[in-house]
């Protein structure tokens, strides 16, 4: 696999600040355990270190970007320095007036990339570096400038308070659905405005259909459930923070100390997916993002056959369709059999509302 089909791609900024997958779903689909060797996609890091805390062997976190490997270190050095308090206010999760002194006092410890690339965010640094990212700041375009001209902040705010899933989904179809709300979505989250704000353009290139369309069909599925209620992706979304009750997998407080304890098993891989199979190709279990979107069907199939050729076997595999059908089990249908009970029931129980499916193929 080579990077001509990533030549238009910007990777010289922090495209995502957080993890947009679920991670909650990722750990039920791969079960690891002190026996894992795991390969991830790095992103922003979140879900290597939710990973981490089942104690496996390894987690190897691959990304192409260096942004989002640096992003990733930082996080890692932060949280084998600070209590979950403390890396809590550095990161921007809770309030801090002090994220430039506590970055002074672990800087030393990055590698020299990625001290090279953090010394010149000072403003992304005091910010905190969960809100620093091209999707992060989208959203915040979207709340400043979009949300409260059809939204107030207390029908935000009910829309996250209990009540039954027929309360929700009257809630949903009489008040949040609304005709301003349509008409806003099929223009802030169509395929324009997200290339220019959002992910990249060359990311969408593949898409046939509405944009914007697909998102909003899996949105009103979604918020028409009780689920809804628990959505910490969602929350930041419409309120651009998040909140002690709403908050990714590795930074809650019954997960954060088995992930420091096992943070050292981290190891940052810069390059494509290849590079990294030809290292570590002992691995048996991936989390492979929605990397398949972002390819043609012949790249797609040629990546499949590289994970099947290097892995382990019975090695497990899993993967999410934004907008775009692609299943391994589909083009490579005598190397791995596809998980599909679980596959769907783990799609019905995924916080990435935005994510057409999720799955798991499992090698032969």
């Amino acid at each position: 696999m080579s990077k001509t089909h990533l030549a238009d791609v910007n990777f010289d900024i922090i495209r995502y600040a957080n993890c947009w997958e679920d991670a909650d779903v990722l750990l039920e689909a791969l079960s690891p355990n002190s026996d894992s060797k795991i390969m991830s996609i790095a992103s922003a890091g979140d879900n290597c270190f939710s990973l981490l805390s089942t104690s496996p062997i390894k987690v190897v976190a691959v990304d192409i970007s260096m942004p989002q490997l640096c992003l990733t270190e930082l996080k890692k050095i932060a949280i084998q320095n600070f209590d979950r308090a403390t890396y809590m206010a550095f990161v921007g999760f809770t309030a801090s007036n002090q994220r430039l002194p506590l970055y002074k006092k672990i800087n030393s410890q990055l590698s020299p990339a990625c001290l090279s690339y953090w010394e010149t965010k000072q403003n992304e640094l005091e910010e905190g570096i969960i809100h620093c990212g091209k999707f992060e700041r989208y959203f915040q375009l979207f709340k400043s400038s979009y949300l409260h001209d059809i939204h107030s902040q207390e029908t935000v705010n009910e829309l996250f308070q209990e009540k039954s899933a027929e309360e929700q989904k009257k809630f949903h179809d009489t008040v949040w659905h609304n005709a301003a709300w349509k008409k806003m979505y099929g223009f802030f989250f169509g395929e324009q405005m997200m290339g220019d704000h959002g992910r990249d353009p060359e990311f969408l290139k593949h898409v046939e259909g509405s944009v914007s369309d697909m998102i909003l069909a899996q949105e009103v599925a979604h918020l028409r459930t009780a689920r809804v209620q628990q959505n910490y992706f969602l929350y930041y979304i419409l309120n651009n923070k998040f909140d002690e009750n709403f908050l990714p997998h590795y930074v809650r407080v019954e997960n954060y100390q088995n992930v420091q304890a096992n943070i050292d098993k981290l190891i940052l891989h810069h390059g494509l997916l290849d590079s990294a199979l030809e290292i570590h190709g002992d691995c048996n279990a991936f989390n492979l993002s929605d990397i398949f979107e972002y390819m043609d069907e012949t790249i797609f199939k040629k990546v499949a056959e590289e994970i099947i050729q290097y892995s382990a076997p019975q090695a497990k595999i899993a993967y999410w369709n934004l907008m775009i059908p692609r299943h391994i089990s589909e083009v490579l249908p005598d190397a791995v059999v596809a998980k599909e009970a679980l596959s769907t029931n783990l799609s019905a129980k995924d916080f990435g509302y935005f994510y057409r499916s999720f799955h798991i193929d499992q090698k032969k």
